[in-house]
């Protein structure tokens, strides 16, 4: 039935609404006349021989109709049955108010714009769209119930912003909420809230009431145990929740940690670990898929358990949660994502990114004994890609400042050829040929050839190199100090070992790679030992933890060495930033997961990663009340703007008019 809105002049700018009047009218139409016809019926006499009178009394009015019709005469009975009818006729009509009780003008509307309004309904419509559709309601239906209202709309997400400011304009406002767009956030809530009270308290008119703040929300706005109290400094607070009845299951897998890891002693080997949650109260069976650069590297079947039962208050209990861990090699970087393969209400959540950086380019300084540095190490070492190559002899070496060696300040990586070197810094280094200090070792016993007796093929230095047709001679073996890790051993000893001082480690070869020492240097497997140095010893340099942002973060790239500009690319559109060479900049805050892509940046910020990563977004189980300024606020539920039905009173009023007719009734058969 088509709802009939009446607007009532209240000095308090109250609306009444009938919401069922056309019920109301039809039952008025029949039941009005009825009652009048009762009192136009009249009674014919039949006159009857009896006995005596005297037993009779005097009749002060006929209370028994047999025949049409008489003068309608007015009386106490009739005024109290028009009173008690009308009382029922408004009740099926349905009277309710909404508005300003207390003569609010100003109504703040809170749009949350958050990831959990991305969830879906049974309608197939988001939270966010129905969010949008409450507060036109509640537009039209205050500004329809009394002049003066004045109204701004605020969207929140990781922070607020006023849509809408302060007007009465009614398609505006209509404009203003629908322009709203679906962000992938974290609410900030308490924001949102401050924003809200510094217009609510704000009005020049002498004697104007606060105004009033309403919260349009799923109320995704703490983890569960949480009283999710917040403060409101001015106004008045309500709160509308958007979503199912708490009672209601919600159906919700979530990935809510994502993290990965170089291992310590094994860069090339990254360690990834992920947590997902389960919202509904069966445990749920699901795939998991960890993928590298888009290639799968590993899928686990798992069963993730179901949600706590609510508690005594009915309050929602913490969901179902499993924790899973992965093992990879990966040398260089790449974007790790993890996924599940739920088809659930809300899709963000489904997977997580995070970019696996690859390391910098080293600079690396070679430092040499001898005349010249070995010009076949010099090639090996510019094989591997790097920054920079300067040579050191070992004199100009001594000189250098300690403190800027150990603090890296000069090199990524140093290499010794045939250098006994005085200290060993605190960046890692690789000796051809030497014993720096603090390392013993023993002269070998004649200048005749040897092989290589044996060499630890399960240490990551020493994967896949093939030390077997290996000949070197006149070459010392070490005895290395404690928790010094032997790789390659002669006949004599140690040949080629591993240490760490000063926080860094320090891989020894006790021969050169000079043709008159060793056949290693023409054999295919040195290219393999030095890529391995490579990776073990500097994959860590640019972090040994992925790297991930979150929508509404403010993330910083720097610009590439020759670069005059920043292109990015994200969710496919293009902004350009002028910068210069080695400038930091800012880019524009992403509000959604996903991947940005910058050209022109360093090569470790060319690619960065976006995802969500919330448990109280992920757990769209909505909340019973929040608590602000210390007292609990129920939530309002349901598509309109909740309004306060009359009836249960005018039924309450026509129960007292009934008694009051029987008991006048009863005085007039008295009388």
């Amino acid at each position: 039935m088509t709802r009939l809105v009446r607007a009532v002049g209240c000095a308090n700018n109250t609306t009444v609404n009938f919401l069922s009047p056309m019920t109301a009218l039809g039952a008025a139409a029949i039941f009005v006349p009825l009652l009048l016809a009762l009192y136009v019926l009249r009674l014919r006499r039949r006159y009857m021989r009896m006995a005596s009178t005297l037993l009779w009394d005097q009749a002060v009015e006929d209370l028994e109709v047999n025949t049409p019709f008489q003068r309608l005469r007015w009386s106490s009975l009739l005024l109290v049955h028009l009173l008690l009818l009308s009382l029922l006729l408004l009740a099926m009509a349905r009277p309710s108010t909404e508005g300003n009780q207390a003569g609010t003008t100003r109504v703040l509307l809170l749009i949350d714009q958050s990831a959990s309004m991305n969830a879906t309904t049974d309608a197939g419509r988001s939270r966010l769209e129905v969010a949008q559709e409450t507060a036109v309601e509640m537009v039209d239906r205050l500004a329809r119930g009394a002049r003066g209202h004045e109204f701004m709309v605020i969207a929140f997400g990781g922070s607020p912003e006023v849509v809408v400011p302060l007007t009465s304009d009614r398609r505006a406002l209509r404009e203003g909420i629908t322009s709203i767009t679906p962000t992938h956030e974290k609410a900030d809530i308490q924001a949102a809230l401050r924003l809200a009270a510094a217009y609510a308290g704000d009005s020049e008119a002498p004697g104007a009431q606060e105004g009033e703040v309403i919260l349009i929300s799923d109320g995704q706005f703490a983890p569960p145990g949480d009283p999710a109290g917040f403060t409101l400094r001015a106004g008045r607070f309500r709160f509308h929740r958007i979503g199912p009845d708490p009672d209601d299951a919600v159906a919700n897998v979530g990935i809510t940690s994502f993290s990965a890891r170089r291992d310590y002693e094994d860069p090339t080997r990254v360690y990834a670990f992920t947590r997902l949650i389960n919202t509904q109260a069966a445990e749920v069976s699901a795939v998991i898929t960890l993928r590298a650069d888009g290639r799968t590297v590993d899928i686990e079947q798992v069963t993730i358990p179901g949600a706590e039962p609510a508690n005594e208050r009915g309050e929602r209990t913490n969901p179902g949660e499993l924790t899973l861990s992965f093992e990879l090699d990966l040398p260089g970087g790449a974007l790790l994502e993890i996924s599940h393969n739920i088809d659930d209400v809300l899709g963000v959540d489904n997977r997580a990114r995070l970019v696996m950086p690859e390391p910098n380019p080293p600079r690396i300084g070679l430092v040499y004994g001898a005349a010249e540095a070995d010009p076949f190490l010099r090639r090996l070492l510019e094989d591997l890609d790097p920054q920079s190559i300067e040579l050191v002899d070992a004199e100009a070496f001594a000189a250098m400042d300690e403190s800027a060696l150990d603090a890296g300040e000069l090199f990524d990586l140093l290499v010794f050829d045939r250098v006994d070197a005085h200290r060993l810094p605190g960046v890692p280094s690789l000796t051809f040929g030497g014993v720096p200090r603090g390392v013993d070792a023993d002269l070998p016993p004649d200048e005749r050839g040897r092989r290589v007796l044996s060499w630890d093929r399960q240490h990551p230095l020493m994967r896949h190199v093939d030390l077997e047709t290996v000949v070197y001679r006149d070459a010392a073996t070490y005895r290395l100090p404690d928790g010094g890790e032997s790789l390659a051993e002669g006949p004599e000893g140690t040949l080629i070992g591993t240490m760490r001082t000063r926080g860094a480690r320090h891989v020894l070869v006790s021969f050169p790679l000079t043709l008159d020492r060793t056949n290693w240097s023409h054999q295919v497997s040195i290219v393999v030992f030095l890529q391995n140095l490579q990776d073990v010893l500097l994959a860590g340099r640019s972090g040994q933890m992925g790297i991930l942002h979150q929508p509404g973060d403010a993330i910083q790239v720097r610009a590439a060495p020759n670069a005059s500009e920043l292109r990015v690319q994200f969710e496919g559109e293009t902004t350009t930033l002028r910068a210069e060479p080695g400038q930091q900049r800012t880019l524009p805050t992403p509000r959604r997961e996903g991947i940005i892509a910058v050209d022109g940046a360093l090569r470790s910020h060319e690619q960065i990663a976006v995802t969500l990563l919330s448990d109280v977004e992920s757990d769209l189980r909505p909340r019973r009340e929040l608590i602000v300024n210390a007292e609990s606020v129920v939530a309002e539920a349901g598509g309109g703007a909740a309004p306060r039905e009359l009836w249960p009173w005018l039924i309450l009023g026509a129960l007292v008019l009934l008694m009051a007719e029987w008991i006048l009734y009863c005085r007039k058969l008295a009388t």
